[in-house]
């Protein structure tokens, strides 16, 4: 009995659902990144202003970004920023808050989540400089401007990783 819980007899017995299961994800992803900026494309840099007040650059010369672009109201948003944590001892990590009313939203819904990356207050113009149309959105900039990976909607911990690599 315990054979039918093995890893293995159910890799054997499942190996076709598995196969189709991850074309699916890759299919998927690939349709809903079909809109974003390309990889390899430059870049833009904004400066912005943080939830306290200052400006501060988007990107950094010289420093891998990892931008991740939010909405106060998005509930996977609210999952997967606690992800952002991890990674950004490896690379520099900034939350971009789009589609708010008032600074306030973005404010207590980083407060409930304590985030400690850097939170930045977008607009309608850097959201469509970066063709920001879902929640998250995330880039992965190079420390020379270029895109080099970008994704929609949660991202696990291992995906994060994968793409900051």
């Amino acid at each position: 009995m315990l054979k039918y819980f093995s890893p293995l007899y159910l890799l054997q017995k499942f190996w076709k659902d598995i196969l189709v299961a991850i074309l699916v994800i890759v299919a998927v992803t690939t349709w809903m990144q079909r809109n974003m900026l390309e990889t390899n494309s430059q870049a833009r840099n904004f400066e912005l202003r943080t939830l306290a007040g200052k400006s501060q650059n988007l990107l950094q010369p010289s420093q891998k970004t990892l931008i991740y672009f939010f909405a106060p109201w998005c509930g996977t948003c609210k999952l997967s920023m606690s992800n952002l944590e991890a990674v950004s001892s490896d690379i520099r990590t900034v939350a971009v808050a789009l589609d708010y009313q008032h600074q306030t939203e973005v404010a207590d819904f980083i407060e409930n989540i304590e985030v400690k990356v850097p939170v930045l207050l977008g607009n309608a113009d850097i959201a469509s400089t970066y063709k920001v149309s879902a929640y998250p959105s995330y880039y992965v900039i190079g420390a020379n401007g270029k895109i080099l990976d970008r994704s929609m909607g949660y991202s696990s911990l291992a995906g994060l990783l994968w793409r900051t690599r």
